[in-house]
């Protein structure tokens, strides 16, 4: 069988880290966003503040009425660097909520993580579960 759009489920469209995210009606209100790297003078090293913002596409087919997000933070070797992931339960609109011929649709949300200790020099990534 081929893999249409229809067919797969929920997908990240857009991932972005920055200073400050916030989602309100269907968009992302980004401060400093799309950068990649963390400057600091040495370490264990702490962040007082970034944010990740979202946009989400969803089939509309999919066929469930809740979608469960998370993020993690790892670092190099995969070990998570948060006691645990961050998540949001996600209520869907019934598919009869969307216009005829609409064969998916976009969900924004963004995750805020305060105070965060970088405790050594190494890569870290943000591993986005949906």
């Amino acid at each position: 069988m081929e893999a249409t759009p229809d067919s797969l489920g929920p997908s990240v469209d857009v991932a972005l880290l920055a200073d400050a995210v916030q989602a309100v009606r269907g968009k992302l209100f980004i401060l400093g966003g799309g950068w990649d790297t963390l400057w600091v003078r040495g370490f264990p090293a702490r962040h007082p503040s970034l944010a990740i913002g979202l946009r989400l596409r969803v089939p509309v087919s999919w066929g469930r009425d809740t979608l469960k997000l998370s993020v993690e933070l790892q670092d190099a070797d995969g070990g998570s660097v948060l006691p645990h992931p961050l998540s949001h339960d996600i209520r869907l609109p019934a598919p009869h909520q969307h216009p005829p011929g609409t064969s998916d649709f976009g969900l924004i949300r963004s995750f805020t993580f305060n105070n965060l200790v970088f405790s050594s020099e190494w890569s870290y990534s943000f591993v986005i579960s949906v």
